[in-house]
């Protein structure tokens, strides 16, 4: 005797395992930038500076000279971003999510609809940080990226740590590696203005593959022991993408706006300005099935820019 399973097709559990989604770097930079509320547009960042000139005060009388207030203006062009999408959810029917849907013909929801939610939220902080380094709004083809200008586009006004000049006479070439990062992180340190890097904000950016070859250039050269050894260098909170610079306060931020490039900035935080209308909007969906047409849809809109104040106090290393 013997079963005949005739029409039958091995069973595989689809179920049992909840949704997994892809792993994300995240959102970082922005949260690490001055905020600017209230920035629906076009908006300026109103600058001043002040000429101080000393002169001789062992006599009396009054002297003036100099004291001129420098009163200029930079750009942010914070544009608005919008996300529409929708769905069908009686295009479950023929998988085996109709067995996690309501009850009845008339479906107004997903099944998995909190977690698309939250992953929606996390994506696309992950993509704003790509366009706060690289985007690029004269370019409407660059898809995402073509949002709002990022910090990459005005880096021709920065100051160049890498021109072979100084205490390090040859410049960096060919791509960051283990060799050489550590030398690229000093001529961030020591070739940015020393009024930038004085400032208790000043960190240094990477991506966060480059952050790794820095992590394995440190391991190389603190001499781990043997016995478990580990850098002593990350900061208090055990960032693995953030470390203190040997000798340093200066901390070195791995962020994924970077990766795939061999840039390398530091600034201080307080210069570069993100604006945005109210700073919770680009975290926020909403979320409606739609009587008209019968389709789940979610929206997110926000507004958002980025822009330095003063470029010449962003030091660069472009490899």
């Amino acid at each position: 005797m013997a079963f005949t399973f005739t029409g039958l097709v091995n069973y595989i559990d689809e179920q049992s395992f909840p949704m997994q989604t892809k792993a994300l770097i995240g959102g970082r930079t922005a949260s690490m930038l001055t905020p600017q509320l209230g920035v629906k547009g076009k908006t300026k960042i109103n600058l001043m500076d002040v000429d101080v000139v000393m002169r001789d005060g062992s006599g009396c009388g009054w002297n003036a000279a100099g004291g001129n207030i420098n009163l200029t203006q930079r750009e942010i062009d914070a544009k608005q971003v919008k996300i529409n999408l929708e769905f069908c959810p009686k295009e479950l029917d023929a998988y085996y999510w109709r067995t996690q849907m309501a009850a009845g013909t008339h479906q107004e929801s997903l099944p998995f609809e909190e977690q698309f939610s939250n992953y929606l939220v996390e994506k696309v902080q992950n993509e704003i940080e790509k366009v706060i380094w690289n985007g690029d709004a004269q370019t409407p083809a660059a898809g995402n990226l073509g949002m709002f200008d990022g910090l990459v586009m005005p880096r021709a006004l920065y100051t160049d740590c890498n021109l072979g000049t100084g205490s390090f006479p040859t410049p960096l070439t060919g791509a960051v590696t283990i060799s050489n990062v550590l030398e690229a992180i000093e001529r961030i340190y020591v070739e940015t203005p020393s009024a930038a890097v004085a400032q208790g904000d000043f960190k240094i950016f990477l991506g966060t593959d480059k952050f790794r070859v820095l992590a394995a250039a440190l391991m190389n050269g603190n001499g781990l022991s043997s016995a478990g050894g580990q850098l002593n260098n990350y900061t208090s909170d055990f960032d693995p993408l953030r470390l203190i610079f040997p000798g340093t306060n200066i901390e070195i931020v791995g962020v994924g706006g970077l990766d795939g490039s061999n840039d390398i900035y530091g600034f201080s935080t307080s210069n570069v300005i993100l604006g945005m209308d109210l700073s919770a909007d680009s975290s926020s969906l909403q979320s409606w099935f739609s009587q008209d047409d019968r389709l789940f849809r979610v929206a997110m809109e926000f507004t958002m820019g980025v822009q330095v104040a003063y470029p010449d106090q962003v030091g660069k290393v472009i490899i």
